[in-house]
């Protein structure tokens, strides 16, 4: 008789942290949308709007790092629940403060900064823990459902804000979304968590005595807070994989953020959309990363991550300089829309060709007493160039053809990959060499 889907330990720790991550990408995703209509709202400037999106941005850039050490550190499934429950906490706080002084914006700030710590700590450590939750045969499965919470989270979030927003006052609404996260924290607590021997033996997480040893005091526990940091960095950059990965997320993410600032002003400016065809095209973006996320959660794990980011890069590209012809050629406006949505449907696929082909290979190469700092890296390298993107994007969308950008970012994208290709392929051949040297010297 064939069990059901759900009777594996792997099957059910996949529905429990998609459930989980969804509800907390909901939460966070509606609350800080909320919060930017709100603010809004109430001072009418967008300098105050903006300070939203730097504390909603700033904390994961500054923190992924130290999040990635307690990842290493803690017990991953108790840094879940603990981050759940900071932000349930958080919530409650707020509406108090909210709710005892009125329009008072210091509160509001002071929760999206707290729930920004809270997520970027939840995200690292369900990013680091698939292979305790999983066997090794569903990673990609995992990875993809990892990857879907996200879309979905973020296609709905603004959706459901809005419309919870036009109905429920602001303190309710915080109630509302403290209620999201104590769902992710019951999720979290039913997680049943592999023991992972590499942690054990490697004095990682699973070692009390060294987490004891640096809670006695706090310079001590900020030295090993450094060592550890520290120790993560050097272990990337002595991986010539993982470090070639590194540098084509870092660079990519740069030339990537054209779509953020330079398309906007194409969709209104050029091809005269409206704003409701604009919010489409977004919306397609998440479109595509939602259906190529069900795809590969079902489609038979790659043999090779690698062969697949190279490819999901080219794409990339060409994508990019694909947007660039209805401002070279003649489009109608109707013709431009329906190929613009075509291409951010395709983009958001590809994007995620090329997410889940690093998260698989950095799961199923990275030791388990460093996964949680290299995720935390790579994530802190990826966000870190992003701001400095759109500075430079926004600068030069006044100066330059906005099809010169385009075109210009598909071919540095390109230029990334090519390079990127020939770092990937030294550093496998470089890997190889020192593994070979290392079973000459076991056997030696």
């Amino acid at each position: 008789m064939k069990k059901g889907y759900f009777a594996t330990p792997s099957s059910r720790n996949m529905l429990l942290f998609f459930t989980g991550k969804l509800a907390s990408i909901l939460g966070s995703g509606m609350y800080t949308f909320v919060v930017g209509l709100y603010i809004l709202k109430l001072t009418g400037s967008g300098s105050s709007f903006a300070v939203t999106l730097i504390c909603g941005m700033l904390p994961r850039i500054v923190l992924a790092p130290f999040a990635g050490v307690m990842a290493d550190r803690m017990n991953r499934r108790m840094l879940l629940i603990y981050s759940d429950l900071a932000a349930v906490l958080t919530l409650l706080l707020a509406f108090l403060a909210v709710s005892l002084g009125g329009g008072m914006l210091l509160p509001i700030y002071t929760s999206l900064v707290l729930l920004s710590v809270c997520s970027t700590f939840y995200g690292i450590s369900v990013s680091s823990s698939l292979l305790q939750l999983v066997d090794s045969q569903y990673i990609q499965r995992a990875g993809s459902l990892n990857q879907m919470a996200g879309s979905i989270g973020n296609l709905l979030a603004p959706v459901l804000g809005g419309m919870l927003y036009a109905v429920v006052p602001f303190k309710l609404f915080m109630l509302l979304n403290a209620a999201g996260f104590t769902i992710s924290t019951l999720m979290s607590c039913g997680l049943r968590f592999k023991r992972d021997p590499e942690l054990t033996e490697s004095g990682g997480a699973a070692d009390p005595a060294a987490l004891s040893h640096a809670g006695r005091d706090l310079s001590n526990m900020m030295s090993e807070l450094r060592s550890s940091l520290t120790g993560g960095i050097s272990y990337v950059f002595k991986k010539p994989v993982i470090r070639a990965i590194l540098i084509i997320v870092f660079w990519v993410n740069f030339f990537v953020v054209a779509l953020n600032v330079v398309l906007p002003f194409v969709a209104v400016e050029h091809l005269s959309l409206s704003s409701g065809q604009y919010g489409t095209l977004n919306a397609m973006l998440a479109a595509g990363m939602l259906v190529m996320s069900l795809l590969l959660s079902v489609r038979r794990q790659s043999s090779s991550p690698a062969r697949s980011l190279i490819r999901g890069l080219t794409s990339l590209g060409l994508l990019f300089i694909a947007m660039a012809l209805p401002l070279i050629f003649f489009f109608s406006t109707g013709s431009a829309f329906i190929f613009l949505l075509v291409l951010m449907f395709l983009t958001g696929s590809t994007v995620m060709n090329i997410n889940i082909p690093i998260q698989v290979y950095l799961q199923q190469t990275v030791e388990a007493d460093y996964r949680g700092r290299v995720f935390a890296v790579v994530e802190t390298a990826s966000g870190a160039i992003a701001p400095a993107g759109m500075i430079l994007y926004g600068l030069l969308v006044d100066l330059l053809p906005a099809a010169f950008l385009l075109t210009a970012s598909g071919l540095a994208i390109l230029l990334v990959t090519l390079l990127g290709r020939r770092g990937l392929k030294s550093g496998n051949e470089l890997e190889a060499n020192e593994n070979r040297e290392a079973e000459v010297q076991l056997h030696a």
